[in-house]
């Protein structure tokens, strides 16, 4: 049962009289005197409150209190123990490791130091929400998909992992008509630009694909046994991808880049890949990656447009070129 605002008030001092040691093993009296005082109370608080107070710690904190008669006072049978760190429950454990593995991407995802105080922001914010007045207004947005992006499958697919259970994925890509059924053994989830994405071996393919969460039509338990790999590694895996696109037994390709000075500084803060590096002269910003030839790299190319000339390799060029005269078709047209 949660605890309300007053009793985690009260608990926390109770936790603080129980660590003090200058004055070890409070009494019940002690307690009363205590709570009433910092709580800045008229009356004293009663005695059955302080006692379901004690309760309620041992409940939901699982905090160790016990009663020494010989001293007639409480303590805590673990010295270490304090509400503010009190271990977790199995449950609570798996949602907060699901939590961390979605701040590991935002660190790998290269946009990091923007966000390594978000869970500060969010708290601020949730504390400003609750002033008298302000109870209704938003004081932070953040980014939401307009469309749906699987998350519905995301805690399946990380249980998935943790217990080596073989899924039936139902799955129908873009722009076809086809729908595929996969025996798929999960080894990772990754986010890219608010879509969500599985990584597995999938018995149909016979090799390690990637799913999107959101063209996933069904997710069943299969009986068939799980694929381990043990040689697979997501950081290794992905290393040279651009997006989410990976490819097995594929050779990664060295992308110089030339970006006009207009845009230098924002590349410089926000690297375009974990291999990035950059010579600034008077040309522009100078800079070399290594990673697979993927759609999404196109895409970062083109978006940049005139603020960007590819100088290598030729393969790539073209394939910007293409696309480019495909643009110009477009409007030439009209």
């Amino acid at each position: 049962m949660p605890v309300n605002k007053n009793a985690a008030f009260r608990h926390r001092i109770i936790d603080a009289c129980l660590r003090n040691t200058l004055r070890p093993f409070p009494s019940i009296e002690d307690l009363r005197n205590k709570v009433t005082e910092a709580l800045n109370l008229e009356n004293i608080i009663s005695k059955s409150s302080i006692d379901k107070d004690l309760k309620a710690m041992k409940e939901f904190y699982k905090a160790p209190i016990a009663y020494d008669s010989f001293r007639k006072g409480y303590y805590y049978t673990d010295k270490e123990f304090s509400i503010n760190s009190f271990p977790l429950t199995e449950d609570e454990i798996r949602v907060l490791d699901l939590s961390t593995s979605f701040l590991k991407q935002i660190k790998y995802s290269g946009y990091f130091e923007q966000f390594e105080s978000v869970i500060e922001k969010l708290i601020s914010g949730f504390r400003l929400s609750r002033i008298p007045g302000y109870e209704k207004r938003k004081f932070i947005e953040l980014e939401e998909p307009i469309a749906d992006s699987g998350l519905k499958w995301l805690e399946q697919l990380y249980q998935s992992i943790l217990n080596k259970q073989t899924l039936g994925v139902t799955y129908k890509r873009f722009n076809q008509e086809d729908i595929k059924e996969h025996i798929f053994s999960n080894y990772a989830i990754r986010e890219y630009r608010n879509r969500w994405y599985c990584v597995g071996f999938s018995e149909r393919a016979k090799t390690i694909i990637t799913l999107a969460l959101d063209r996933i039509m069904n997710i069943e338990i299969s009986n068939s046994k799980y694929k381990s790999s043990k040689d697979f590694d997501e950081s290794e895996y992905f290393k040279y991808s651009f997006g989410v696109t990976a490819y097995t037994n594929a050779s990664p390709y060295k992308i110089k880049l030339l970006f006009n000075q207009s845009v230098a500084s924002y590349i410089l803060t926000k690297p375009l890949h974990l291999s990035q590096k950059t010579i600034l002269n008077e040309k522009g910003l100078e800079v070399e990656i290594e990673c697979y030839l993927t759609p999404e790299l196109e895409m970062m190319i083109l978006g940049y447009g005139e603020n960007v000339l590819v100088i290598e390799p030729n393969e790539l060029i073209e394939r910007v070129n293409k696309r480019i005269n495909a643009m110009s078709y477009l409007y030439d047209k009209k």
